[in-house]
C-alpha cells in the first residue's frame, strides 16, 4: 500500500524512519516511510513541520481535501523528474490549437465511452429501462466533435448531464436531480464530490511520477493555481472508479442515515460515511482482478506515461477505455 488516507482526529508522528499514525480512538499503525508515496488528509489532522519535511525528503506527497471533499492543495516533494524536452513538447502542443484540440477530444471521448460502458453493464444484466438513454448518448457521442476547447467542454457537459439523468434507472436511490458541487446539496452529490476528489488526488500523484508539467493541461485552462492536468486525466477514470464505487455502495445499501451530515441545504459525508467510502475506494483501487491484474494506481501511472510518450512522439496516445 503506497497511499494512506487520514481521517479527522488522526495524528501522525515520526519515529526515526517510521511514520506513526494514531487514530482518534488511539489505535496506532507504524508505516515505514520507504513504502509510502502519497498521504491524503481528509479532515483536521495533527502533524508538524518535522513530519512534513520528513515526508518531502523521502519523496512522499501530502494532499489535502477540504470540508466538502474537494482537493484543496498539496505539499509536493522536490521534483526529481525534470525534463526540458518534455516541458517544451507539452507547452508546444498546448500552444498549437489543432494539436491541443485533438488531445482534448481523445480524452473526453474516452471518458464518454467509459460512462456508456457503465450503463451498458446494467443493460446487459436485464435493465431494459436503460435502452433509450443509452441510444440517446450513443447518438450524442457520434455527433461531430466541436472545433474549439470551449465547444468540446460544452458537448461533454451535455453528455454527462444525460448520463447522470440515467442513474435513477439503475436504482432510484441514485437519482440526481441536479449536479451540485460547492457545496453538494444531497447524498449522491456528496458522494460524487468526495469520490471525484479522491480520483483527482490519485491522478495528481501519478503525474508527479512522470516528467509531465502538472499545470499544463489540454482540456481545462492551464493555471499555476492547480494541477489542471490531473483534471484532464481524471476525466478518463472517474466513470471507471468513482462512479462504480458509488453504484456498488448504493446498490448494496452500504450507506445509511448515520453516514451523512445534512443541514441548511448542504449534505456531506460525516466521518463514519467517509471511512466507509474510503474502505470501498481503497479496495477497488488495489484490486488487481478488477483492473486487469495490475491495479488502478498502476493504470493511472501508465496513462500518464502514455501522454508523455505521445508528447515525445514515441507512440500515439490511446486513452484507457473499457470496451462496451
Amino acid at each position: 500500500m503506497d497511499t494512506i488516507y487520514l481521517l479527522r482526529g488522526t495524528e501522525i508522528k515520526r519515529d526515526q524512519n517510521t511514520l506513526v499514525v494514531v487514530t482518534e480512538d488511539r489505535q496506532k499503525r507504524r508505516l515505514p516511510v520507504e513504502a509510502l508515496r502519497h498521504v491524503v488528509v481528509l479532515g483536521a489532522t495533527r502533524l508538524n513541520s518535522e513530519v512534513a519535511t520528513f515526508l518531502g525528503k523521502h519523496g512522499v506527497r501530502l494532499s489535502f481535501l477540504d470540508y466538502y471533499g474537494h482537493f484543496s492543495g498539496s505539499l509536493e516533494p522536490a521534483r526529481h523528474h525534470h525534463s526540458g524536452s518534455v516541458h517544451l513538447a507539452q507547452a508546444k502542443m498546448i500552444l498549437n490549437d489543432a494539436s491541443r484540440l485533438t488531445m482534448a477530444s481523445r480524452i473526453l471521448e474516452a471518458g464518454a465511452c467509459n460512462m456508456l460502458r457503465n450503463l451498458k453493464y446494467y443493460l446487459y444484466r436485464g435493465n431494459h429501462d436503460l435502452k433509450k438513454p443509452i441510444h440517446f448518448l450513443e447518438q450524442q457521442l457520434s455527433t461531430k466533435r466541436a472545433d474549439s476547447i470551449e465547444g468540446l467542454m460544452g458537448q461533454e457537459g451535455s453528455f454527462r448531464k444525460n448520463y447522470y439523468a440515467a442513474w435513477g434507472k439503475i436504482n432510484p436511490a441514485l437519482t440526481i436531480l441536479k449536479r451540485t458541487r460547492r457545496p453538494p446539496t444531497d447524498r449522491i452529490n456528496s458522494l460524487l464530490s468526495f469520490c471525484n476528489g479522491l480520483i483527482y488526488s490519485a491522478c495528481s500523484q501519478a503525474i508527479a511520477q512522470t516528467h509531465l508539467d502538472p499545470t499544463l493541461s489540454f482540456i481545462h485552462a492551464p493555471t499555476q493555481a492547480r494541477n489542471s492536468l490531473a483534471l484532464d486525466l481524471a476525466e478518463v477514470f472517474k466513470p471507471l472508479v468513482a462512479d462504480r464505487v458509488i453504484f456498488s455502495m448504493i446498490n448494496k445499501e452500504m450507506l445509511d442515515d448515520c453516514c451523512y451530515q445534512e443541514e441548511a441545504g448542504v449534505c456531506l459525508l460525516n466521518p463514519n460515511g467517509r471511512e466507509r467510502v474510503l474502505r470501498e475506494f481503497r479496495e477497488r483501487m488495489d484490486n488487481t482482478k478488477i483492473a486487469g491484474e495490475v491495479g488502478w494506481r498502476r493504470i493511472f501511472l501508465k496513462e500518464a506515461f502514455a501522454i508523455e510518450a505521445h508528447l515525445l512522439e514515441l507512440s500515439e496516445y490511446e486513452p484507457f477505455m473499457v470496451k462496451a
